[in-house]
């Protein structure tokens, strides 16, 4: 007697279903996009302790004389300046604020941002005019983009 064994019969083939293979999960949803109310660029309040410091310096050199006192002006002023300038941006304008004046800037009399020296941004107005946005860099093109409605592009992509 001899043990022959057949050989292998080739298996079938199998087809597996994709669908079927991978575990039911469910399909992420797209999520509306929320934008904040407004979007506030100014100097970081932190920057007040260059203020005092220079406070502190100056306290010597004004307490020896009392005209000298007019020197606390400085850091006066550029504390003002300081909490004062801001921009403002929401879905419907811009709001440029300085220390003695402040500029609204609707998005329709907007055309376009321009970049000058690479870090500051500047609104081009319906007019030709151009008008600083104070506190706002390169960086923050998305956002300004996003904010914009899609009445500016964004640069990003």
């Amino acid at each position: 007697m001899s043990d022959q064994t057949s050989p292998a019969e080739p298996a079938e083939p199998t087809t597996v279903d994709p669908a079927a293979a991978e575990p039911t999960a469910a399909a992420p949803t797209a999520t509306p996009l929320r934008l904040p109310g407004r979007l506030v660029f100014r100097v970081p309040g932190s920057a007040l302790v260059a203020v005092l410091f220079l406070v502190l310096c100056a306290s010597p050199l004004a307490v020896a004389a009392p005209w000298l006192a007019l020197i606390y002006l400085i850091p006066l002023g550029l504390a003002v300046w300081l909490l004062r300038t801001r921009t403002v941006v929401d879905t419907e304008k811009l709001v440029i604020r300085r220390v003695l004046t402040r500029t609204v800037l609707p998005w329709s009399a907007i055309t376009s941002l321009r970049v000058a020296d690479r870090k500051w941004v500047r609104a081009v107005r319906t007019d030709g005019g151009e008008v600083v946005l104070p506190t706002v860099r390169t960086r923050h093109l998305p956002a300004l983009a996003l904010m914009s409605g899609g009445r500016l592009p964004d640069p990003t992509g």
